[in-house]
């Protein structure tokens, strides 16, 4: 049996410093030392490491930057779909061989804001894309999905009828029969983003499991150190598999 780490990081870096860019790297790649890390607004500029394969889609063909899924060197494919999403636009997903015996179908989501304000379309439209993945075929899959998902299950009730439902969203994850690992571990939401002026302790960073890897769930960790801010305006997620 061995510990198989998951860190969710949104870098923001189209707003950071060369130098920052690069701490951000050394910080996944030698402080965290995760075995899979999903990573949003990034830019391969600054990794080179061994260790690691890089998995990257530049997301938007405006921006010189993208989403990634970093992972040590498992046997890996990538899982292909119908839909407008699928393998561009901050929707990746990749099935890594972690063990002898365990597969593991990774999913790495960002929910860019539209030209109207809204995540929620983003989001409706990405897991109307992974159905046939999250829906018919999760029984035979063992599913960790994360990201900067640019909703948070504390909107509806900060801003009640404002903007389409957040709810939604999370209401369509539990019908896949997905676990929300902050909440399952914490017992509530945990702040993942911090922004100034804004002092609202919002988490719009999630990981979610399928219920086939609950038993292996051991750990949930926020890197909410004040420093991170440096490097990002979120605070990087992490969970620990015993698989």
């Amino acid at each position: 049996m061995s510990n198989d780490e998951d860190i969710n990081m949104e870098y923001d870096y189209w707003k950071r410093t060369d130098a920052q860019r690069g701490a951000a790297w050394d910080f996944v790649v030698n402080a965290a030392h995760p075995d899979i890390a999903l990573l949003q607004e990034v830019h391969p500029d600054h990794l080179m490491h061994s260790m690691y394969d890089l998995h990257y889609h530049k997301g938007y063909h405006e921006k010189n930057w993208g989403s990634a899924i970093l992972s040590k060197k498992y046997p890996y494919f990538q899982v292909n779909f119908d839909g407008f999403y699928e393998g561009k636009n901050g929707l990746l997903c990749y099935e890594f061989q972690v063990t002898d015996k365990k597969r593991l179908t990774v999913i790495n989501m960002y929910g860019k804001i539209d030209a109207e304000g809204y995540a929620t379309t983003t989001m409706h439209h990405m897991l109307s894309d992974l159905t046939p993945i999250l829906g018919k075929k999760r029984k035979s899959r063992s599913i960790v999905l994360g990201g900067d998902l640019n909703v948070s299950t504390q909107w509806d009730q900060r801003y009640p009828n404002k903007y389409p439902s957040h709810k939604i969203v999370f209401d369509r994850l539990d019908d896949f029969k997905l676990i929300n690992c902050t909440l399952a571990f914490f017992g509530k939401y945990v702040q993942t983003y911090s922004h100034d002026p804004v002092s609202f302790p919002w988490q719009n960073d999630y990981i979610f499991i399928s219920k086939d890897l609950k038993p292996t769930f051991i750990d949930c960790k926020v890197y909410d150190d004040q420093k991170m801010l440096e490097l990002s305006d979120h605070f990087p997620l992490e969970i620990t598999l015993n698989i």
